[in-house]
């Protein structure tokens, strides 16, 4: 990958959302910061959260990986300021077969289960998407993460129209040789084109009973479709995953954010 796209003043969003159908007893606030500013507390509170997430996570490589980000979406409770969740995240400009190109990388996420439902990652996602858009209106924004849980392979699929891989049509060939492009770069050899799949090498696994895929997940075609094609999502395995993120696509996740608040 290319030269990061910096980023200006970090966006802090103090409102809380709403679960559907109920305003949740815990709220989480979020903001973006530079993963240079981050500091040993949060840094290692950070990898505690992970760790209660994930089997196998290893301190050295949880640093090693934050380091290669730039920035890091932190969240927090709203009341007691206590970090209840993180996403780190790189901005890099990537050559595609119609010029260059903005790639936004979704590294390690986690939130605490007592926080699941409210869509502070989501918006912060989106103010960022949106702020890359103003500053690069020339320019495509992909969205590129990969997943070994069928949440985060929803949060892309249901957000982003233009997406792969999906149940409902085949790839965009452009887009796939782009994810492929992408996937070998930073995965190397456990990445496999054939099937969109990068091998657990790492041994890091979402624990088991977190996020399990029951009866009523399996109702949902898409989640039948990344259980389909990420069969071993439960040892690990991460499904790659593209969007292109159009302006009304992030300008409805924002608005959405807001008429829920309302």
């Amino acid at each position: 990958m290319k030269a990061g796209v910096k980023l200006r003043a970090p966006v802090n969003d103090l409102a809380a959302d709403a679960v559907v159908g109920a305003r949740p007893a815990r709220r989480l606030r979020g903001g973006t910061v530079a993963v240079r500013d981050l500091d040993d507390a949060t840094r290692r509170t950070a990898f505690a959260l992970f760790a209660r997430a994930y089997e196998g996570a290893d301190w050295p490589r949880f640093l090693s990986d934050l380091e290669e980000k730039q920035h890091v979406i932190l969240m927090r409770d709203l009341q007691t300021g206590e970090l209840k969740g993180f996403s780190t995240v790189s901005v890099r400009v990537e050559a595609t077969d119609r010029g260059k190109a903005i790639v936004v990388f979704s590294g390690d996420t986690v939130i605490d289960r007592d926080y699941w439902g409210q869509k502070v990652l989501h918006r912060q996602l989106s103010l960022l998407f949106m702020r890359l858009q103003l500053r690069n209106p020339l320019r495509p924004v992909y969205w590129f993460l990969v997943s070994k849980g069928y949440k985060t392979y929803l949060g892309l699929i249901n957000n982003f129209p233009v997406s792969i891989p999906r149940y409902e049509r085949r790839d965009d060939l452009r887009m796939r040789r782009l994810l492929d492009r992408l996937a070998s770069a930073r995965f190397g050899s456990t990445y496999d084109a054939s099937t969109g799949i990068a091998v657990n090498v790492a041994h890091e696994r979402v624990r088991p009973g977190l996020a399990p895929i029951d009866d009523s997940a399996l109702a949902n075609p898409r989640v039948r479709f990344f259980v389909s094609s990420n069969p071993g999502h439960a040892r690990g395995d991460e499904l790659a995953c593209l969007g292109l993120v159009r302006k009304r696509d992030a300008a409805r996740i924002a608005l959405r954010t807001v008429m829920r608040r309302a």
